[in-house]
């Protein structure tokens, strides 16, 4: 092993420690799995780089840097989750400015009187599933889904934006008045 690649893991080495201390007290943002398998998998890769040091150094232990000498991490549950309170109300949160969103609004009060060719065109259905998908998120505690929406930097709200106004540009015609589908209504009817 080269003075390179032996750097390159104590550096690696170090890194881990950090990314899995951070994942510890802040979570992750990863969209499909918990913190506890994420940091599991550092906690392998701090294993991995100490069998690198421990191949290149052999027995004399004054050789080896101090980071080497760091307590592996315990292995974490697999559904480990980090700031869970501060993801419900970012959730939460989130919710509220969704259900405010003017083109959302918008979205789901036209939504039944475009064809099923045009709702399909416009994917309309899955990005008001967005909305949908995070009110059944915080009703079935479903923190994954929760930080994914919490944690999002606005797009989400872009994808309302540009559905809003692909369906205005689908259509020029007048929306009947008074026809106004609520979150909720659109929920029940995907849960039949």
């Amino acid at each position: 092993m080269g003075k390179k690649q032996q750097e390159d893991y104590v550096k690696s080495l170090k890194e881990s420690f950090d990314r899995w201390e951070y994942l510890l007290y802040y979570g992750g943002s990863d969209p499909f799995w918990p913190d506890g398998v994420n940091m599991n998998l550092v906690r392998n890769h701090i294993c991995y780089y100490k069998g690198k040091l421990e191949e290149q150094y052999g027995e004399d232990k004054c050789l080896y840097p101090e980071v080497y000498f760091r307590e592996v991490p315990p292995e974490m549950d697999d559904d480990y989750l980090a700031d869970v309170y501060a993801i419900r109300a970012g959730a939460r949160e989130k919710l509220a400015a969704y259900l405010e969103n003017e083109d959302l609004q918008y979205l789901m009060s036209v939504r039944d009187v475009l064809t099923d060719q045009e709702r399909k065109g416009v994917c309309i259905d899955a990005v008001i599933g967005y909305a949908v998908g995070l009110a059944h998120a915080i009703r079935d505690e479903d923190i994954i889904t929760m930080r994914r929406h919490a944690k999002s930097n606005g797009h989400y709200q872009e994808s309302f934006r540009e559905c809003a106004i692909k369906v205005r540009e689908l259509k020029d015609r007048e929306w009947k008045e008074g026809e106004q589908l609520t979150l909720f209504s659109v929920m029940e009817g995907q849960s039949r």
